[in-house]
């Protein structure tokens, strides 16, 4: 339940209205309710992944298609190669077990009256008794594509449906589904094969296609976690052209980086859950921007790739149970309030998230980074002069560290971080061109409750992350989504119960990158994510700013950096 702004809502007007409307499963287009950023509202979805696939066929192809795509709904590779083929086709894919075909798959084949049906993978995904249940269902051939393994049947389904001397060929790890989904569907706009990729080698089924194929370019999708730096050299043997890598931070920022490189304007875009594959695999064959966000809420990049596309209708892949009523409606730029009263939003940006290392003393230094960089990509600079532009540079880690140190209220002898006057201070400054700026405060809160509170609805208000002090004042972390039940916190309402928070933590290198913390953990869970009362004693100078000692002002209470205006 994150939210697009309205430009106007920077300086902190509120959306005024909110319409409860419910969204069912069926493929049709929902009546809009009057927004300056509305788009029409589609949903196809089904009770589970067999019935969505089915849905997405049903709401996007006519009886008599050339063919039917049949792949395992229990993994993902064979499917990822087989969206491009499906797309190159106009064929929709259709999902089974690996030994039964479920009912909605049966009814959706019944309606399609395929002239074909193409199962992809061996034996052991799609047993052979499947393959003879599928003849009743086509007047012509039911083929199976398949290799020794997953490289291998990359390159079969590539071989059996692509001419020497495409334009592209897209490049993907076989060894997860996230970057090759929104590639499958952008190589189906451009008639291009999808082949997986070993992280660290070219399988030698999938370099004897590249070498068959003669791409004018080869595309890889995904950074170099998923395809190494030595595949990328490797791959340069296989095309006259050149070899370009799309990737973003994570899995939603390379679903947006490669719609960026591949559509300059959709008149629709697909939106789907990157948590599970079966939805997004679905659709790929559709052939337009397929964008993959958190279920429970939408990353705010991902509304500005369908403003920045022009779309008129986004399309929702999944059940409610996959991608909420309340994504969905801010994905098309729709007000909404959900009936359970259970508001959840996020600020989070991959590409403003920076680890801090080498410098284990700079955490508010990094924060200042990551919070300023949220602020620009997601639109909440407000006030007038805002001048920072996205970085992730340890050059500019270290000089605001050093900038921190010169203006906080902490003696310098013996110390090596920044107090949270440094870390305000530092935010304004680098922010807004002036330490007296006023955009953020430290304010400090005799409960946990109180200042949690207070930082979801300074986040939520004014779209600026808010900055929580830790293990007793010891570190910094940015607060930039909340999970709570109650009023809407960007109403200004303090009337809420927190169950959760997301945070990012500028000292953790993995897997506390846009993490949910619930409100228990906060209170007493381990020391990483206890937001506990400040405990430092050596702020003993007078602020100029607010004109108060910061011990005397922390000391015993919880306190937050965080966005007043």
């Amino acid at each position: 339940m994150n939210w697009t702004r309205a430009r106007s809502a920077h300086s902190g007007r509120l959306f005024s209205l909110l319409l409860a409307i419910g969204l069912g499963l069926a493929a049709f287009p929902l009546a809009a309710p009057a927004a300056a950023e509305g788009a029409t509202l589609v949903r196809y979805g089904g009770s589970d992944r067999y019935a969505t696939a089915a849905a997405i066929s049903a709401a996007s192809f006519d009886p008599g298609v050339s063919a039917v795509y049949i792949v395992t709904g229990v993994n993902f590779p064979d499917a990822l190669a087989g969206a491009a083929a499906a797309a190159a086709e106009n064929a929709p894919t259709l999902l089974v077990t690996g030994s039964s075909i479920p009912e909605a798959t049966r009814a959706e084949l019944t309606r399609l009256k395929p002239s074909r049906i193409v199962i992809l993978g061996g034996n052991g995904v799609v047993a052979s008794t499947v393959a003879d249940a599928l003849r009743p269902y086509t007047t012509g051939t039911v083929v199976r594509i398949a290799g020794a393994d997953r490289y291998a049947t990359s390159a079969a389904i590539s071989r059996a449906t692509f001419a020497p001397g495409v334009s592209k060929a897209y490049v993907a790890t076989g060894a997860n589904f996230p970057d090759a989904l929104g590639g499958a569907a952008a190589a189906g706009r451009n008639g291009a094969p999808v082949l997986l990729v070993a992280r660290d080698r070219v399988p030698g089924a999938v370099a004897t296609e590249l070498k068959r194929l003669a791409p004018a370019e080869i595309i890889i999708l995904g950074g170099t976690g998923a395809v190494s730096g030595a595949v990328e050299d490797d791959l340069q043997a296989y095309t006259a052209g050149s070899v370009v890598r799309i990737a973003g931070t994570d899995r939603y920022d390379t679903s947006l980086a490669i719609s960026r490189a591949t559509y300059e304007s959709a008149t629709s875009v697909y939106l789907a859950t990157g948590v599970t594959f079966p939805d997004a695999l679905a659709g790929a064959p559709l052939k337009g921007p397929l964008l993959l966000t958190p279920g429970d809420y939408l990353l705010p990049a991902v509304r500005a790739e369908i403003v920045r596309l022009g779309a008129t209708q986004v399309i929702v892949l999944g059940s409610a149970g996959a991608i909420r009523e309340s994504t969905a409606h801010e994905a098309a730029g729709l007000p909404y309030a959900p009936p359970d009263g259970r508001w959840i939003g996020n600020l989070y940006d991959g590409r403003a998230v920076r680890y801090q290392q080498p410098d284990s003393k700079a955490c508010t230094a990094t924060a200042v980074m990551m919070m300023l960089n949220m602020a620009a990509y997601d639109g909440g600079t407000a006030p007038d002069g805002f001048a920072w532009a996205p970085t992730q540079s340890f050059d500019v880690q270290t000089t605001i560290l050093a900038w921190e140190r010169e203006h906080m209220t902490q003696p310098k002898s013996g110390t090596y971080g920044s107090d949270p006057h440094g870390w305000r201070n530092a935010l304004n400054h680098f922010g807004w061109g002036s330490m007296e700026a006023g955009v953020y405060r430290d304010l400090a809160y005799g409960s946990l409750d109180s200042a949690l509170k207070q930082a979801i609805v300074s986040a939520a208000r004014f779209g600026k992350p808010t900055g929580l002090l830790m293990l007793s004042g010891t570190h910094a972390v940015v607060l930039h989504g909340w999970d709570v039940v109650g009023d809407d916190p960007r109403t200004g309402s303090l009337d809420f119960g927190v169950l959760g928070v997301y945070l990012s933590d500028p000292w953790q290198p993995n897997g506390h990158r846009n993490y949910y913390v619930s409100r228990a953990s906060l209170a007493s869970g381990s020391k990483w994510v206890r937001f506990s009362p400040y405990l430092e004693t050596d702020s003993n100078v007078l602020d100029p700013i607010d004109g108060q000692v910061g011990r005397d002002e922390w000391y015993g209470r919880f306190v937050i950096v965080a966005a007043v205006q």
